[in-house]
C-alpha cells in the first residue's frame, strides 16, 4: 500500500499481463536460429545499438558506463550472430558532442553558448526532460569509438544546429599535467582533469535545414564535414539537417 490507498490486486495484475503475454507470444522464438536462417537465405538484417560507444563497460569511460558492450562487438555477444557475418558498420554521431549525466567531457561548452546549442538541438531527455550536456565535436572520442567498433562510415546528424556559429571548434587532442594526448586515454583521471586542444574552422552562417542534396550544402559546411573525415579517418556517408526523413542527405 502507499499513502493508505487500497492494496494492489494481484489477480488484476495477473489478468492484465496475461493479455499482454497472449499478444507477445506469437513473436517469441529462438532468435539465434531465426537469424541464422535469415542469413542463409541472404536476407538483410539491421542491428541498431541502443547506447553510445563510450558507455561500453569495457572500452567506455568506466565507471560512467552501462552494464554491457554498446559497441559493434556487442552485436555478436548479444545476438549469437557470428562476427564474420557482420558487414558495413555505420557509426552515428552528432555534429557536436553531448553527454547525459555524470562523467568526463573534455570538450563540454558551458554558459550561454552551451545553452544555445542545447536549446537549438533540443538536447533534453525524451522521458525525463533532463538537459543533456553539450560541447564541441570531440574527434578523439569519435576516433576511439570508430576504432573499437570497426566503423566503415559515419552519419553526422544535426548539422543544422551549428548553422549560426561563426567559428566552430573541433577537439583534436587533450593536455593533462603537461602531457599531450592525441588518442583516447584509458585513465579516467586523465579524462577528468585534461584540457581540450582545439582546431577551428569557419562556420557557414547559412540555413541548411532546407538543403536536400549534397551539392547544395554551403562550402564551409562541406569543409567541416571533410575536416571530420580527415581527422577521424573514415568517410561521412550521410548528414542530417533536421529531424525529418527528407532532411537526410546522402553524400
Amino acid at each position: 500500500m502507499y499513502n493508505n490507498d487500497e492494496p494492489v490486486s494481484w489477480e488484476d495484475i495477473y489478468e492484465e499481463y496475461c493479455e499482454y503475454a497472449d499478444k507477445i507470444a506469437p513473436f517469441v522464438c529462438d532468435t539465434v536460429d531465426l537469424m541464422a536462417r535469415a542469413i542463409n537465405d541472404n536476407k538483410k538484417i539491421l542491428f541498431e545499438g541502443a547506447q553510445g560507444a563510450l558507455l561500453d563497460i569495457d572500452f567506455g569511460t568506466y565507471p560512467f558506463t552501462t552494464s554491457s558492450n554498446s559497441g559493434a562487438g556487442g552485436v555478436s555477444s548479444g545476438t549469437g550472430v557470428s562476427p564474420k557475418q557482420i558487414h558495413n558498420i555505420i557509426g552515428i554521431t552528432k555534429a557536436y558532442t553531448t553527454r547525459v549525466g555524470s562523467g568526463p567531457f573534455p570538450s563540454e561548452v558551458e554558459g550561454e553558448q552551451g545553452e544555445h546549442i542545447r536549446k537549438k538541438g533540443g538536447e533534453f531527455g525524451s522521458t525525463t526532460g533532463r538537459p543533456r550536456r553539450c560541447g564541441w565535436f570531440d574527434a578523439v572520442a569519435i576516433q576511439h569509438s570508430v576504432r573499437i567498433s570497426g566503423v566503415d562510415s559515419l552519419i553526422v546528424t544535426k548539422l543544422d544546429v551549428l548553422d549560426d556559429q561563426e567559428t566552430i571548434r573541433i577537439c583534436t587532442g587533450y593536455k593533462c599535467n603537461e602531457k599531450s594526448y592525441n588518442t583516447f586515454p584509458a585513465d579516467i583521471d586523465v579524462l577528468n582533469n585534461c584540457e581540450p586542444v582545439y582546431d577551428e574552422v569557419s562556420g557557414w552562417c547559412e540555413d541548411t535545414s532546407k538543403v536536400r542534396s549534397a551539392e547544395n550544402l554551403p562550402e564551409k559546411a562541406w569543409n567541416y564535414i571533410k575536416t571530420i573525415e580527415n581527422i577521424v579517418g573514415v568517410r561521412v556517408g550521410m548528414v542530417s539537417v533536421g529531424p525529418e526523413r527528407s532532411q537526410i542527405i546522402s553524400i
